[in-house]
């Protein structure tokens, strides 16, 4: 199996074959990030086609092929930033789709449909600042660096806003979830 380094080293190169199993390696999960980022499976679906015609058209700007993944999900963040400004409106993730807030089994147990609804609202509640990298960390299981890389940012500046996310994820949880200890 080829590494994603050596399919964006090839792709870049021209390999259209390369590029056809990157784009098989990341929908689904660029897929994701932006449906929990836009809470729209049309514009989310729209922002995946939208990110692999510019990965396509951006090819020859991808000097370092081992950070692919950084470079395809900062890709997927400024095309949904973007979707975000100019649509001015958010659909509010207690109307979004199931798949945009589907938490994994944890031990906590959170699978109910009424904590779903719960963590939706929750999710809603964030900063999109918070939001984007909360999800590009639990949900997309990306490094504090990739997520930095993705973000323009700093690692310690990453961290911090993990740290801020989850706590605001807690406080506004806290009480739903209090009589469950």
């Amino acid at each position: 199996m080829r590494t994603d380094a050596d399919l964006a080293g090839a792709f870049k190169d021209g390999d259209d074959r390369a590029f056809a199993i990157l784009y098989d390696r990341y929908k689904r999960s660029l897929y994701v990030f932006a449906l929990k980022m836009l809470s729209e499976a049309d514009a989310a679906n729209d922002i995946v086609q939208d990110v692999f015609l510019r990965v396509y058209e951006k090819r020859r700007q991808l000097d370092y092929p081992e950070r692919f993944r950084s470079w395809v999900f900062a890709i997927a963040r400024n095309r949904c930033l973007s979707h975000l400004r100019q649509s001015r409106k958010r659909v509010p993730l207690d109307e979004a789709p199931d798949e945009a807030i589907t938490v994994a089994a944890s031990a906590d147990g959170i699978e109910a449909e009424e904590d779903l609804r719960l963590i939706r609202l929750a999710l809603a509640e964030l900063k999109i600042e918070y939001r984007e990298v909360l999800v590009l960390r639990e949900y997309q299981d990306l490094s504090y660096r990739e997520i930095a890389e993705i973000t323009e940012t700093t690692e310690s500046a990453v961290k911090s806003k993990i740290f801020k996310a989850r706590r605001a994820l807690h406080e506004t949880l806290k009480p739903a979830f209090a009589g469950r200890r």
